[in-house]
């Protein structure tokens, strides 16, 4: 851990403690290729001055302790207070819940970091949903980095993929996003009622605090955003029109089966029409995206000629999102570190 005091390495802040920011502080990556200098809450936060300070960090993070009981934590700490040390050269990891409605406070806190030539890795949804195109250019324009892989599909590689395929001549994506409904669609099929599902989601920690962020399309649709926007077709998230998850009962879901097909919960966009949606779709079993099952996600490309490319694989939980904003760290240092 002592690795964390040379100078070469960059300063960093941990912006948010909640699940993933509490994975994120277990990765002995973050502390020792980032000099961390302070984790931040909405009601202040921690310098971090030597290993006793990490290590209480980190008991806090494996337990259920809140931040703001540790012993040296500051009410009404904030970002100004470490600016000056990342300045030009640091990296934020961002962690903080959505913020679909305003947008805020997410959306300044990027734009404050960039705009000082700070870079950012987020697992936060909310700024690039709702100001994806404002927040690159202030990126570019400033020279930082901004790494988003964990925002889309954490565990399998979503965000690569959209970017391999710019130039292309696309036709129309096809979505299995939100693996939490994914995960209450399949348990309801294996005979659990609507209820038991949701409540399983939320032991599980698949559960958004706010439900309604899962079931009624928020995820979904913040993520369809992010996906257009890679490929080249500018979206906000307003411009996607929600069917939430509740408009199915749990006979319908378990019906769907008896006739050869399976509801998933989809996130769609098509080039030719402008449309986005997400929404209930009733599939075949022959469809790839219908076999997806649990804490899953899957995304369906056409193209020209008529040609397709799948891909599949997990989504979070919390460790495995903070294991993704770790991909992104390393290729900030790759980059931008000497």
């Amino acid at each position: 851990m002592s690795a964390r005091f040379r100078e070469e390495i960059p300063p960093s802040i941990i912006i948010g403690f909640g699940n993933v920011g509490r994975e994120l502080a277990l990765i002995d990556e973050i502390w020792s290729l980032t000099n961390v200098i302070g984790i931040l809450t909405s009601k202040g936060g921690i310098k971090v001055d030597g290993e006793d300070t990490i290590f209480h960090i980190r008991n806090t993070a494996k337990s259920s302790k809140r931040l703001d009981e540790l012993p040296g934590f500051i009410e009404g700490l904030s970002i100004e207070d470490f600016l000056d040390q990342l300045l030009g050269k640091g990296v934020a990891f961002i962690t903080l819940p959505p913020s679909y409605s305003t947008g805020e406070p997410n959306i300044s806190i990027y734009l404050k970091l960039l705009r000082r030539g700070i870079s950012i890795i987020t697992a936060d949804k909310t700024a690039l949903a709702l100001s994806y195109t404002e927040i690159v250019e202030t990126m570019k324009k400033f020279g930082s980095f901004l790494g988003f892989r964990a925002t889309v599909a954490a565990g399998t590689p979503f965000v690569d993929l959209a970017r391999g395929l710019r130039g292309r001549d696309l036709k129309k994506v096809k979505a299995v996003l939100n693996a939490t409904t994914n995960f209450i669609i399949s348990n309801i099929e294996e005979g659990m009622s609507w209820n038991g599902a949701l409540d399983l989601a939320r032991t599980e920690k698949l559960l958004e605090p706010d439900p309604s962020i899962d079931i009624e399309g928020f995820d979904a649709a913040a993520k369809l955003t992010i996906i257009s926007n890679i490929l080249g077709k500018r979206l906000r998230m307003n411009e996607v029109m929600r069917i939430p998850l509740s408009k199915l009962n749990e006979n319908e879901i378990k019906g769907a089966l008896k006739s050869g097909k399976r509801y998933k919960y989809i996130a769609e966009l098509d080039f030719e029409s402008g449309k986005a949606t997400v929404s209930p779709q009733l599939l075949s079993l022959e469809n790839p995206l219908s076999n997806i099952r649990g804490n899953y996600n899957g995304i369906l490309i056409e193209l020209e000629e008529k040609e397709k490319i799948y891909l599949e694989g997990p989504a979070g939980p919390a460790w495995r999102t903070a294991r993704v904003m770790l991909t992104d760290l390393y290729e900030y240092l790759h980059f931008f570190i000497p």
